[in-house]
């Protein structure tokens, strides 16, 4: 895994970018090199056109996402879709801005060429194997997170780690490892155990290390040059959030990241206040639209006003397109949204599974009460019963709540406990790695779910 700005990513997904925008730029120097008009613009301007155009349609395309594998027939009939849709795009906006637009000769050289070779490329480096010379090995010390790395252990090669075994002294650790694992032996034997294996990586979950700890064994691995990591970071890494279960408070105080300074936050608002006014601008007639269809539908107002929490915890106005029934929960008291909830209306229903209904969230974005990115704000009936349950919790008030976020594009909408557990601990992971880039890859991820419609109620 490499960190970019604080945030993770796996290595396999920066070489098939690289591998993808190489080929691109192949394409462009075998059209200018081979046909006599290229463009009326700039080389340099029209291949990054051309490449952002791109990368973009394939990242919409799932085809950065490795967790997700394909056949051969699947992977082709989807790059040829998006090389399809981009030879449109492109096509597009070169009739609207002329510097951009391709030589017609030029254009068919690109799209022909950049078509077979993002074939070959992607079906050479589709094989599990081309995969797993990138997988680091590791030992695990303790079983206690076993039932979790298996799950995210994929025998596709898809993940960038493989486990070669535990170590665990616990008389019933046998019992709690998945099938398919091996318990190794116990945590004294691990000198002759990284001997054998030569694993990458130590991974240390032990449940109780008071006594059990090889101080001596794990400082000489170390200096052996194998990577000793605790399993917060660890998981950190490997699943995009923070598992607050059994964490340390100490962990959170001494980790990196979780800094914040003026000028970022100087940076966040700007682009807070720039994207709602772009947005509410384009918006206006959607909305519009969208005003008539409620008022047609059902009696009552238009929007919809809930009291939320916010920085500091703070109470704001939220406002919302209506999508249920006038005095929805005049009977009920509040209660969290659930599936195929009948409360709401026909056009709330559509509403919901576009998010249009969250579009007048931008006002609060703008005045200030909200952020573009950022975790989604609560009511303050269900905030006094979570933060009594659920440990941090109360963390994620230390940032601005936002119309998207992390835990939004990474995990099913939420109406339990367990789920609010859940979203907190992919919150705390982006509290602690905020950054604009991991803002615009959240931006980008939402993008993704509107247009596919996941997770929406």
């Amino acid at each position: 895994m490499l960190r970019i700005f604080r945030h993770y990513i796996p290595k396999i997904l920066i070489l098939t970018l690289v591998g993808d925008i190489a080929v691109l730029l192949a394409s462009v120097a075998l059209a200018y090199w081979w046909v006599d008009f290229f463009g009326l613009g700039t080389v340099w301007s029209m291949t990054a056109g051309l490449t952002v155009t791109t990368v973009l349609l394939l990242y919409f395309a799932d085809l950065y996402n490795f967790q997700l594998r394909v056949g051969g027939g699947e992977l082709v009939l989807r790059l040829g879709l998006v090389t399809i849709i981009a030879g449109v795009l492109i096509a597009a906006i070169g009739f609207v801005i002329p510097p951009l637009r391709f030589g017609r000769w030029a254009f068919l050289t690109i799209m022909g060429s950049s078509t077979f070779g993002l074939i070959c490329f992607r079906l050479m480096t589709s094989h599990p194997g081309s995969h797993q010379k990138l997988q680091k090995r590791v030992l695990v010390l303790g079983t206690r997170l076993a039932d979790v790395l298996s799950s995210y252990e994929g025998p596709s090669g898809s993940t960038p780690f493989r486990i070669v075994g535990f170590l665990d002294d616990d008389p019933g650790a046998y019992d709690s490892i998945p099938p398919g694992y091996d318990l190794l032996g116990k945590v004294k034997e691990l000198l002759a155990v990284v001997e054998k294996l030569r694993p990458d990586i130590i991974l240390v979950a032990l449940a109780n290390m008071r006594g059990t700890f090889p101080v001596n064994e794990i400082l000489e691995c170390r200096f052996r040059g194998v990577r000793v990591e605790e399993w917060p970071t660890f998981c950190e890494k490997l699943t995009g959030k923070i598992f607050v279960d059994s964490l340390r408070p100490s962990w959170l105080i001494f980790s990196d990241g979780a800094v914040k300074t003026s000028l970022t936050e100087t940076i966040k608002r700007a682009f807070d206040v720039a994207l709602s006014l772009i947005g509410l601008t384009l918006a206006a007639p959607i909305m519009g639209l969208a005003a008539i269809c409620i008022k047609l539908d059902s009696p009552g107002p238009v929007f919809f006003q809930q009291e939320r929490v916010g920085k500091d915890g703070k109470v704001f106005v939220l406002y919302k397109f209506r999508s249920m029934q006038r005095d929805a929960e005049r009977v009920t008291g509040p209660i969290w949204a659930s599936k195929d909830d009948p409360r709401v209306t026909r056009v709330g229903r559509v509403l919901r599974k576009t998010r249009l209904d969250e579009v007048p969230q931008m006002f609060n974005v703008l005045v200030g009460d909200m952020s573009f990115i950022g975790p989604r704000p609560e009511r303050p009936v269900f905030v006094n019963q979570l933060k009594e349950q659920i440990p941090f919790y109360i963390l994620r008030f230390a940032v601005k709540p936002g119309l998207t976020g992390w835990a939004q594009v990474m995990y099913q909408y939420g109406s339990t406990v367990e789920d609010a557990l859940e979203k907190l601990q992919y919150d705390l992971y982006y509290m602690k790695n905020m950054s604009i880039f991991l803002d615009l890859l959240i931006l980008l991820k939402s993008i993704q779910v509107v247009l596919f419609r996941r997770g929406a109620r």
